[in-house]
């Protein structure tokens, strides 16, 4: 086998609902690679909290500063990635009450040896394909429908953001991260096919991004509403 190379594909669009209520998407999205490292981020913000959008935005960010300093950390652990967002989202947020611009936050952070960590806090899905036709989810199941959402601004600890090993990709292997709005349509036996779609249809495209944005605005599933955000990160043979 050749020497093995990182690829992503995301996309985000607003939903019918805020489509039709002229507002803007509330959902955020931010892929990056370098060489083995890499880092993946989606944050749907809580629609009914004024400051949503920047509240989404603003956990990106946060993960994009949070991720810098720990990827150059070989000692750090997910829990100190954890307290690094936590902390560059409220210095993101600047005058904005946190409650205001409660988000989600879903990560996949790899170092530059490519083993890294999962993190969600709130609604989505994380998972990972290790082969055509398979597909684990990291996010637990709920346990009990119309849950309370944790999130950054919302009141919650350490013990309640997932926290799982990930990494490093092999050839074939993958990340999926999803907003609720593609995750909650994603039956559990639906998600491999899911992602074979993803890498074998939409993936080998000139422009994978627009594909993958044209299929989430032709979303399937009847009187769907919210918005939506996937993003794909995976391991290729060169």
């Amino acid at each position: 086998m050749g020497p093995l190379s990182l690829r992503m594909v995301g996309a985000s669009v607003r939903g019918p609902a805020h489509a039709r209520a002229g507002e803007p998407n509330q959902d955020a999205w931010y892929a990056r690679i370098r060489d083995r490292s890499a880092l993946a981020v989606v944050a749907d913000g809580m629609g009914s909290r004024s400051a949503a959008r920047e509240g989404a935005r603003a956990a990106v960010a946060a993960c994009r500063s949070a991720w810098r300093h720990w990827a150059a950390a070989p000692q750090g652990s997910a829990e100190d990635l954890v307290r690094l967002i936590e902390v560059f989202w409220r210095l993101r947020l600047g005058l904005i009450p946190p409650e205001d611009a409660a988000t989600t936050c879903l990560v996949c952070a790899l170092r530059p040896d490519g083993t890294g960590v999962a993190l969600q806090l709130g609604d989505g899905l994380i998972g990972v394909r290790e082969g055509p036709g398979s597909f684990r989810a990291l996010t637990p199941e709920r346990s009990t429908f119309g849950s309370m959402t944790r999130a950054l601004g919302t009141p919650h600890g350490l013990r309640d953001w997932l926290m799982e090993p990930v990494g490093p990709l092999n050839d074939g292997m993958a990340l999926l991260l999803a907003s609720d709005g593609v995750s909650d349509d994603l039956l559990p036996e639906k998600r491999s096919g899911f992602v074979d779609w993803l890498l074998e249809d939409i993936a080998p495209g000139q422009q994978p991004g627009r594909g993958l944005a044209r299929a989430l605005r032709d979303w399937p599933v009847p009187k769907h509403l919210d918005d939506k955000t996937v993003v794909l990160l995976w391991g290729e043979a060169r």
